[in-house]
């Protein structure tokens, strides 16, 4: 896949970006695991904006947009290194009856197969350089 526009439940992100956007470099914020059922949530930050954001976004400022991804039916999941600071690429293959996730950088990784994934958000704040936690 070479879009998030692709995903399944991007209706809304369609909404908001009115041109394809690449699968690419993020920033992950939260890795979610349920060990009692075979999902994993994804949350992270895209340096894309929206083109074309809901009128209440307008008044706000930001200069991030967060998306996440919710994968179930799992199977080969590898995590290493996580948490992590740094970017990771995310690649994202799907095949007959599987999708192949996997987003990495030099050090930290994040792999697995996953029966469905969905597009959650988009969500857009104003992230400060300044910040302790930037």
């Amino acid at each position: 896949m070479k879009h998030w526009n692709e995903l399944e439940d991007s209706t809304f992100f369609n909404k908001v970006f009115t041109y394809p956007v690449e699968i690419g470099e993020i920033t992950l914020f939260s890795v979610t695991i349920y060990n009692d059922k075979p999902n994993i949530s994804l949350g992270f930050d895209i340096s894309e904006l929206p083109d074309a954001p809901p009128k209440k976004w307008i008044p706000e400022e930001f200069n991030t947009c967060r998306i996440g991804l919710a994968c179930e039916g799992l199977s080969d999941v590898r995590i290493s290194n996580i948490p992590t600071r740094e970017p990771l690429k995310m690649v994202i293959t799907k095949h007959e009856n599987f999708y192949f996730l996997q987003a990495k950088s030099a050090t930290s990784a994040i792999e697995f197969k996953a029966k469905y994934i969905s597009l959650c958000g988009p969500s857009v704040y104003f992230n400060d350089p300044d910040s302790a936690c930037y």
